[in-house]
C-alpha cells in the first residue's frame, strides 16, 4: 500500500556500488558490511484532502411576509366624494376592497397576491366643478358593483429571497402586471375605472413590497453570527493523549433558498482541510471570514473525511523490533546467528534494520556482523497494523555475504524478520477516530453548534517520515453545524437574539 514502493525498490537491487569489500578484518575476524549510502529524505505524504462541512440555514420569514398587511390598506376609496375627470363635466367615485394577501411558494420565490374587489359611479356635474343651473349637484348617471357583483382585479408580485456574497440575507420583490377578471367601465363617459383603481393599489403594493426589502434588507446581516462560527472553526479542537483536531476551514458557499410561506431555507458548505496533529497545542494563521461564493454543481454535501495520521517514531520501532529479535537465535541454512541489536531507522522512502549478529558455528563461529536490511512500509487493513514487505539485504549486504557464501543469502533471517516486523495500531486508529468524533460534537456559540459522526476507516497508506513512519488512514463520515435562524428578526418589530 506504500506509494514509496515503485520508487523505492529498484535501488535495493540495482545499487550501482557494486563492490567486493574485504570480509576478515584482523584477529578478531569481523564480518565487515558497509552500510548503505543515505538514500535522501524520507517520502513526501500526500496532501491532505478536503472535507465538506455543511451548515443549513433556516429564516422564519412569516413576519416578514405578512408585513404587508400591515404596510397596504385594505380599503382604497375616494371617501364618498366624486372626484372630477380633469375639465369634464364627470365626476368619479369609487371604493376598492382588498382581500387579504395569499402567499404560495414557487421554488426560489413566493408568490404574493391578493384580490380587489371594485365599485364605482359616474356622475354628471359641471367642468371644473361650476354649479350648473337647476342642478343640485353631481348627478349619478352610471354605475358598475353597485346591486351586482363587485368587478375584480388580481395583484401580484413575486418575493425572491438569497444570500449576497457579504452574508447579508436580500429580500427582492418585482410586481406582476394586474390581471383582470372582469371590467369597470362606465360606459357612457367610456371612463375605466379598473386600470385607475388597480393602478393605484399596485403603486401602494409596489411602495410596501419595497419599504419591506428595505427593512429586510437592514436587518438580515448575518455577518457577525458567521464570523464568530467561523473563528470557532479555526479553533483547534483537543484530542487528548497529545493528538488536536484542526479544521482550517478554507472557503464558503451557498445554495439558492428554498422558500414556504413560513421559512427561508439554504445549505451553507465550508470546505475545510481537517487534520489531525501531534504534539504542542497548533497555531493556525487567523483566515479572515471570505465571502460567500454559490455552490458548484459538483458540492459533495456534508462527506467527511478526516485523515489520521497515526505515527510510529524510529524509536518505537526499534523497541518493538528488538523486543522480538534480540537474544533471538536464528537459523541461517543450517547455522545458527545470535541477533545481539537490532536499530531501525529511514532510508529515504524506506526503512532500514540494522542487525548485530554473531555467528555461532560453522566457518564463521564467534564472527560478529552487522547486517542491513531495507523493506517499505504499509498497512494491512485486515490485521490493523503496518507491516514491512518487499524487505531483503541492502546491496551492499548482499555483495558481501556471496563473498562469504550463498548459504548467507538464502537464510530464514530476511523471512524471519518480514513475518514478524507487524506493528499494531487499530486501537490507536479507532482512539483518534473516536477522539475526533466526540470533538466533532459541540457547540460553537451564538446558536450554532456541531455534530459529526465518523464511520468508516480507509487505509490511504504507509510512509517513511523524516523522524519515524506515517500510516495515514481516513475516517470517513459527516459533519454539520446547525444555525438556526427562526430568531431572526427581518422586520425589525423586535430585538435581535
Amino acid at each position: 500500500m506504500s506509494a514509496a514502493g515503485s520508487a523505492y525498490t529498484p535501488s535495493v537491487r540495482t545499487h550501482p556500488s557494486f563492490v567486493a569489500l574485504p570480509l576478515l578484518i584482523g584477529c578478531a575476524h569481523t564480518l565487515h558490511v558497509p552500510q548503505p549510502p543515505s538514500a535522501g529524505p524520507g517520502a513526501a505524504l500526500p496532501p491532505l484532502p478536503a472535507a465538506s462541512i455543511e451548515l443549513p440555514l433556516r429564516a422564519d420569514i412569516r413576519g416578514t411576509l405578512r408585513s404587508l398587511e400591515s404596510l397596504v390598506p385594505e380599503v382604497f376609496d375616494t371617501s364618498g366624494r366624486f372626484q372630477m375627470i380633469g375639465p369634464t363635466p364627470v365626476g368619479v367615485r369609487y371604493r376598492v376592497q382588498r382581500a387579504p394577501f395569499r402567499f404560495e411558494p414557487r421554488g426560489t420565490a413566493v408568490h404574493v397576491e391578493t384580490t380587489l374587489a371594485i365599485t364605482a359611479e359616474a356622475c354628471l356635474g359641471a367642468p371644473l366643478g361650476l354649479p350648473i343651473p337647476f342642478l343640485p349637484g353631481c348627478q349619478v348617471v352610471a354605475s358598475c358593483g353597485i346591486n351586482e357583483a363587485p368587478r375584480q382585479v388580481v395583484v401580484s408580485a413575486d418575493t425572491t429571497i438569497r444570500l449576497d456574497p457579504s452574508w447579508r440575507i436580500v429580500s427582492e420583490t418585482v410586481p406582476a402586471a394586474p390581471v383582470f377578471r372582469d371590467r369597470c367601465e362606465l360606459t357612457m363617459f367610456h371612463v375605466d375605472v379598473t386600470d385607475f383603481a388597480a393602478g393605484f393599489v399596485a403603486q401602494q403594493i409596489t411602495a410596501a413590497t419595497q419599504r419591506m426589502d428595505a427593512t429586510v434588507h437592514a436587518h438580515g446581516d448575518l455577518r457577525p453570527r458567521a464570523e464568530e462560527l467561523w473563528t470557532n472553526l479555526n479553533t483547534p479542537m483537543d484530542l487528548g493523549e497529545g493528538f488536536w483536531l484542526t479544521l482550517s476551514p478554507q472557503r464558503v458557499y451557498a445554495s439558492p433558498f428554498e422558500l414556504t410561506t413560513e421559512t427561508a431555507s439554504t445549505r451553507v458548505g465550508i470546505l475545510a482541510q481537517p487534520a489531525v496533529t501531534s504534539g504542542g497545542r497548533p497555531s493556525p494563521a487567523a483566515a479572515p471570514l471570505p465571502a460567500l461564493d454559490p455552490a458548484p454543481t459538483n458540492a459533495q454535501g456534508d462527506r467527511f473525511a478526516l485523515t489520521l495520521d497515526a505515527r510510529v517514531s524510529f524509536e518505537e520501532t526499534t523497541a518493538l523490533v528488538a523486543q522480538e529479535f534480540r537474544g533471538r537465535v536464528m537459523e541461517l541454512e543450517g547455522h545458527h546467528a545470535l541477533v545481539r541489536e537490532v536499530r531501525v531507522r529511514g532510508n529515504g522512502g524506506a526503512l532500514l534494520f540494522e542487525l548485530d549478529v554473531t555467528f555461532q558455528d560453522g566457518p564463521f563461529d564467534g564472527t560478529p556482523a552487522t547486517l542491513f536490511l531495507a523493506g517499505l512500509p504499509d498497512y494491512d487493513a485486515a490485521r490493523e497494523a503496518m507491516t514491512v514487505r518487499d524487505l531483503d539485504y541492502t546491496l551492499d549486504t548482499r555483495n558481501t555475504l556471496l563473498q562469504a557464501g550463498e548459504w548467507l543469502l538464502r537464510a530464514s533471517l530476511r523471512e524471519g524478520l518480514s513475518r514478524r516486523a507487524v506493528f499494531p495500531l487499530g486501537d490507536r486508529i479507532r482512539r483518534l477516530r473516536d477522539n475526533a468524533q466526540r470533538a466533532l460534537t459541540r457547540p460553537l456559540g451564538g446558536g450554532s453548534a456541531m455534530r459529526g459522526e465518523l464511520t468508516t476507516l480507509r487505509p490511504v497508506g504507509a510512509f517513511v517520515a523524516t523522524d519515524g513512519v506515517v500510516v495515514r488512514v481516513q475516517a470517513e463520515g459527516r459533519a454539520e453545524v446547525t444555525q438556526d435562524l427562526t430568531s431572526l428578526d427581518l422586520t425589525g418589530q423586535r430585538a435581535a437574539p
